[in-house]
Order: structure tokens, then sequence, then C-alpha cells
């Protein structure tokens, strides 16, 4: 009965390895499979995975049952931090057999006691000789761990660290070819942004000259020969300059932005609480933003990069104020069946033509005369890398609607 119950266990492992090869280019498809084989491989009644993000915090990625875990949540001091990056820096499992009893494990105090937990079992994981990541297991009721359950689960380990480091290059693999892709794309329209800049230049050029002229009047006739009437054209002249330079700038940023694959740098937070704070700092003149917050989202939280969103929606708002739009109405909405919320900005300024829908989003298409044309160029490049997507509409109002994943059960 042992053996046919070893056998078993190994075609389990078998199909693990299976289903992990099949997941691939889906890295919570991944993760998940890998708690669900934990769960069957071991006989474990809880299991979560740990996974260690770009900032080296601990982060609960996924776990069953989900209702029992925090995911999302990342791991403090309070929370076993120590605890689980020793285990990590040992390379070994470490079972823990009396739980409520171990200071190991004194900050799981309370859900040992909760959910009558027997027995724990702490598994690194490595890619490539780093350490990436913790798989918890939690038995209740004195349930027995063999020598045979303990094999499985570090074979288990090997298929999940060889399965995470495979997406981990997998994404790297695919940031390289979107980098190589962007400066391919620079290159084709270097003489158009050459183009911009130099216009930008020379009306910079033309206007210091004057203001220079203008400053040498004071100089050589006294402040008596510099009457208003030059005072203003100075004043003109300055300020032309100042606008070219920030123009510059923009098309700077953007093309910096455009080129410059920055990392993701990934927080579990609120959508609707990060609407409310980054708004004021990122849209602090034109018309001001409306919201309309969908109640139900509330308390759910998504996985992004804020500076990145943020990004996003200055560029978006900003795209509205140069279509003249006097009033921006920016809403959320919960999609439960699609794991999904959508984030809209709503403008009331000039329809986009229909001719230029098509290309709205790639690099160098703009309308606007100071336009660089990238910036909605980059605002979609930040939201697919997000794993979500951005459509527009147009007609009476404008629309961009952003969609991006609920952190996933």
């Amino acid at each position: 009965m042992d053996e046919i119950k070893r056998l078993a266990a190994i075609r389990n492992v078998v199909d693990t390895a299976e289903l992990l090869l099949a997941s691939r280019g889906d890295f919570q498809k991944t993760m998940n499979l890998i708690v669900e084989s934990a769960l069957e491989i071991s006989g474990a009644n809880r299991s979560c995975l740990i996974i260690k993000n770009k900032k080296d915090e601990l982060v609960i990625k996924t776990g069953l049952p989900p209702h029992v875990h925090g995911i999302g949540e990342n791991i403090t001091p309070d929370t076993g931090e120590a605890f689980l990056r020793n285990v990590m820096g040992d390379e070994s499992i470490v079972l823990v057999t009396n739980p409520s009893e171990d200071r190991r494990v004194a900050y799981m105090k309370g859900l040992v006691t909760e959910h009558k937990i027997s027995s724990m079992l702490f598994l690194p994981l490595f890619s490539e000789g780093e350490s990436i990541g913790v798989l918890v297991f939690d038995w209740v009721e004195g349930k027995k761990i063999s020598k045979d359950i303990i094999e499985n689960i570090k074979l288990l380990g090997r298929l999940a660290s060889t399965a995470i480091g495979m997406e981990y290059k997998g994404r790297k693999d695919q940031e390289k070819i979107l980098q190589d892709e962007k400066l391919r794309v620079l290159g084709e329209h270097s003489s158009q942004v050459a183009h911009i800049i130099r216009n930008s230049l020379l009306v910079i050029g033309g206007f210091s000259g004057r203001l220079l002229k203008n400053l040498s009047i004071e100089s050589k006739y006294g402040r008596s020969k510099f009457d208003s009437q030059v005072l203003d054209t100075v004043q003109e002249n300055i300020q032309t300059i100042d606008n070219e330079s920030k123009k510059l700038e923009r098309i700077v940023n953007d093309i910096l932005t455009f080129t410059t694959f920055k990392k993701l740098i990934l927080e579990s937070y609120s959508i609707n609480k990060f609407l409310e704070e980054e708004l004021p700092r990122i849209a602090p003149t034109g018309p001001r933003p409306v919201l309309r917050l969908s109640r139900r989202l509330n308390g759910v939280k998504t996985s992004f990069d804020r500076s990145m969103l943020s990004v996003c929606l200055a560029d978006l708002i900003r795209y509205s104020a140069e279509a003249s739009a006097s009033r921006i109405l920016i809403k959320t909405k919960l999609k439960p069946k699609q794991k999904e919320v959508t984030i809209s900005v709503i403008t009331n300024g000039k329809p986009i033509h229909p001719n230029m829908m098509k290309d709205i989003f790639s690099p160098f298409v703009t309308t606007e005369i100071n336009g660089s044309g990238l910036g909605l160029a980059n605002v979609q490049s930040i939201i697919t890398r997000h794993g979500g997507s951005i459509s527009v509409l147009s007609g009476d109002t404008t629309e961009f609607r952003i969609t991006l994943p609920l952190i996933k059960c």
C-alpha cells in the first residue's frame, strides 16, 4: 500500500512538471499551480508561496485556501521576516513539529491556535544560485510527515524553482526584445526628433538674441531709454525662451521614458486610494479632474507600479488639456468576473480624428505642434507591461480606458 502511495505521489510530481511547462508565460498561473501541487503532493492543509520582489521585499504571492492568507501583503518583522530570510539563507528545509511552542514561529501563534496547526514546513526556493522565495506548508491535527513526503516536497521545490526561474528569464528576454524594438523605432524617426529639437533651438536662439539686444540698450543709454515697451518685449522674449525650453525638456523626457526600460516596482494597493492621493499632485493646473470612484473597489487591491501609473495619468490629463478639454472625469469600475479593474479618463475636448484612431498609441503620432508623439505610446507600453490594456473611444467625449488585472487569489 505504501508503494502505491509513493508511485501516486511520483505521478503527481510528473503531472506537475508537465503543467508548469504548459503554464509558461503566465507567472500568476505558474505560482498558483505550485501551491495547488504542494497541497496534493504533501497532503498539507494549507500552503502559500512567498516571493522576493525587485525591492527585496518578501510578498505573499498566492496561497490556498485563499481566504486564510494575506495574498499581496508584504512580510514584515512582525510577521516573520527575520525567520523567513534565515530559511532562505540556510538553503535547507525547516520542519517545525511543535509550532505552538517553537519561538521561531511565534509570530504565527494566533493562526496556529485558530487552525489547529500541528506541523509546518518551510522550503527555500532558488534560481541560478540566488534565493527567490519560500514555499510554506501547514498540517493540522497531528498529521504525520513521512520521509517520502519530504522527498516529494524537495522534488517539487526543484521543479518550482526551475519554473519560476524560467518565468524570470522569459520576462528578461521579453524586456530585451521590447527595448530593442523601441530603439529601432527611435532610430527610424531620428530625423523627425532632430527636426523638432532644431526648431525649438532656433526659436530659443532668435529670442535670446533679441533679449541681448534689448539689454544692450539699457547698458548704452541708461534706464531712461529702457521704456515700458522695451520692458514688455524683454518679458515676452523671456517667456518664449522659457516655453521652448520646457517643450524641449518634455520631449527629451518622453524620449528617455520611451527608450529606457525601467523595471516595474509592483506594490499591492487600492486603486481608489491611489487616485485620491495622486491626482492633486499630478494635475495641479488646468481643469481639475473629477473623481467618480466605485465603492465596490474600496478595500480591493491590485498590483501596480505607483510612480509609473502616475506617469500614465499625468500624460492622459496633459493630452486632454492640449485637446482644449474643460472637464475631465476619472472613474473606476470593478469587473469581478474578468478579475479586472478599469480606470476611465473621460474628457470633453476636441475629438480624435477617425483617421488617427488606429495609430493614436503609435510612437511619434501627434496632432500637436509642440508634441513629441511619445506620450500615449509610453502610456500603452507601461500599461501593457502591467499585464493590462488601454483603449480609446472618441465622439462627443473622448474616453481612455485602462484595464488592470486584480491580484489573483
